[in-house]
């Protein structure tokens, strides 16, 4: 680790302390784990992890836009013990799409009576801003809605799983701790994304969504105790890992954390709470997006 890392990050783990503590995890039950865009990156790499971890014995569905790519994948994880049980899937879904979003939900919902580990991965970066046929900003949508209009569809089955003793886990990847201010005249962010045309234009207007989920996640902790809700850090291009190795760091990040909420960095440190937005906001965030998804709990 370089000096002025350890110093920004004291609490920040090495990978073989990320790897001994992810084969400590071995839940009596076979797991349920949802990876939202799990077709590449981070989010194959934590589907990955979390298949060597259980050694196979888990139930995966990957939710994504391609199904060459997610076979490819399930084909590679380990495969499940003899008279296990433990299904692999692919359940396509157009994340611009709530409509759409929320139908899986429902068919997620109604097949697996518990899950324990939802993450969303899925990202977009679109240098001309669309507005998509429910009047959503097309990268808000994916960012954002998709991800609520996904927790709140599988509520039930995650809170089926902590009443059931077992791991009750949602996590989601997007810049977290990197938030600005929220912009109660642009919920939505229509007007931040409209002008942008470069990477830099792009991030900018982005930063505001990485407040979103992060309030979101805060609130849903406060209203579903024994949960837990974990935004986190992507990789960076200056901090680049393996799929693999980045996919040990995430799992990690995601079994570490206790009840609640939190926000774990790029290797899995714990970074704070600390949000650039009074309750008010997050209550008027809150109502917005009940608002645009329907009834979230």
């Amino acid at each position: 680790m370089r000096h002025w890392e350890a110093l920004l990050h004291p609490t920040m783990p090495d990978l073989s302390t990320v790897r001994e503590f992810n084969t400590t995890w071995a839940p009596s039950y076979t797991p349920v784990g949802i990876f939202v865009g799990g077709t590449s990156g981070i989010g194959q790499g934590i589907a990955e992890a979390f298949a060597r971890h259980t050694k196979g014995n888990a139930h995966i569905v990957i939710v994504g836009r391609s199904a060459a790519a997610a076979a490819a994948i399930l084909a590679g994880l380990p495969p499940a013990p003899t008279g296990a049980g433990a299904t692999r899937d692919f359940v396509p879904c157009d994340l611009t799409s709530i409509a759409s979003v929320k139908r899986v939900a429902a068919s997620l919902g109604a097949r697996f009576p518990r899950i324990n580990l939802l993450v969303t991965t899925a990202g977009t970066i679109n240098f001309e801003s669309t507005i998509t046929s429910e009047g959503l900003e097309a990268t808000t949508a994916v960012w954002y809605y998709a991800r609520w209009a996904l927790v709140a569809g599988l509520l039930p089955a995650i809170r089926a799983a902590h009443a059931a003793g077992e791991d009750a886990r949602v996590m989601a990847v997007l810049s977290a701790g990197q938030g600005t201010a929220v912009d109660l005249g642009d919920l939505g962010l229509k007007k931040a994304f409209k002008p942008v045309r470069d990477f830099a234009g792009f991030r900018a207007a982005g930063n505001q969504g990485s407040t979103y989920v992060d309030l979101m996640f805060k609130d849903y902790a406060v209203r579903n105790p024994g949960i837990t809700t974990s935004p986190l850090t992507p990789e960076i291009l200056a901090t680049a890992k393996s799929i693999e190795v980045c996919g040990e760091h995430q799992l990690y990040a995601l079994l570490k954390a206790q009840a609640g909420a939190s926000r774990t960095g790029q290797d899995g440190d714990d970074i704070g709470m600390d949000l650039p937005a009074t309750e008010e906001v997050q209550r008027t965030l809150w109502q917005h997006t009940e608002e645009v998804i329907g009834g979230i709990e």
